[in-house]
């Protein structure tokens, strides 16, 4: 089984306070990292938890809100100090190119590999990257400002060879992989078939995310089924009004929200700096949904 795993970098929303930085995730499918927001201070977090930057294949940027994108830039310049010489594809919405080509063009900055910068337009949903291990689409949430949400899928699991069928079988290392791959094989001049050696196929994981965004049922066709679903909770929702002013969500309403959506797990985070202490923020979200964890820079949840 692949690796699929998420990091919190930054739980924050606008002000770094309390030993929490803005909004940043890693992403580990497959042993390739996908960096999802970038606020600032993501590179200190990267090197506080030990993220190998260099195998952030992708970048995925929700919308332009400074909390979400001001550590871009400099993420981007340092990999010209780490000998990059990998591709690096950003996704985004309209406007981000023109935000990385200023600032590279002010600063005579020399980007030394190969950067695409995809732009989004806010309509709809937009298939994005796919390969072995996984698929990205992009759908608009519900913001002050364009802003999208994720949702990274697996592409396919291999089967698992029952233990106990490997001494009844002498396969070959060729053969075993053709198993887990679902495929049928030849077996000493006899069809072998891989229910007959292999658990069933594991179900697909998903991993989607909501940040920032007002809690709309719209939603759910868009997250509906994810194995974790990451939905912003800035305040708590004696708040609500306010929060939903500036474009947020409460905690209860993010419950809400994995509830109706059926998600197996739920992570929270996008705290206000006016909570210190941001547990009363689960327990309000874990009301409506008891399956929900609290997002705290350093978090890993394993996607399974």
């Amino acid at each position: 089984m692949i690796s699929f795993e998420l990091t919190i970098l930054g739980s924050n929303s606008a002000l770094p306070s309390y030993g929490r930085f803005p909004t940043s995730q890693i992403l580990n499918i497959g042993n390739e990292l996908i960096l999802i927001d970038c606020g600032e201070g993501c590179q200190m977090r990267m090197a506080d938890y030990k993220i190998k930057r260099n195998k952030i294949s992708t970048i995925l940027i929700s919308h332009l809100h400074g909390d979400h994108v001001y550590g871009l830039p400099g993420v981007i310049t340092s990999f010209n100090h780490t000998n990059r010489t990998e591709p690096l594809v950003i996704y985004g919405p309209h406007g981000i190119k023109e935000l990385l080509e200023t600032l590279f063009k002010l600063g005579e900055v020399h980007i030394g590999f190969e950067l695409k910068i995809i732009e989004m337009k806010h309509e709809g949903v937009h298939q994005m990257a796919q390969n072995k291990h996984y698929k990205i689409s992009a759908f608009p949430v519900f913001h002050r400002i364009p802003t999208y949400g994720y949702r990274i899928e697996e592409t396919r699991r291999q089967r698992n060879i029952m233990k106990d069928k490997l001494s009844t079988y002498q396969l070959t290392i060729e053969q075993i992989k053709q198993l887990k791959e679902d495929q049928i094989i030849n077996y000493n001049g006899r069809t072998l078939h891989p229910d007959e050696v292999c658990h069933p196929i594991p179900a697909i994981r998903s991993y989607s995310y909501c940040a920032d965004s007002l809690a709309k049922l719209d939603l759910i066709p868009f997250i509906q089924g994810s194995t974790l679903l990451y939905f912003e909770s800035t305040y708590l929702d004696e708040m609500r009004d306010q929060a939903h002013e500036r474009g947020h969500a409460t905690a209860k309403e993010a419950g809400q929200m994995a509830k109706a959506a059926d998600v197996k797990q739920l992570v929270i985070g996008h705290y206000s700096s006016r909570y210190k202490d941001p547990s009363p923020l689960l327990i309000e979200a874990q009301s409506e949904f008891p399956n929900t964890v609290m997002g705290y820079d350093g978090a890993r949840v394993v996607v399974e």
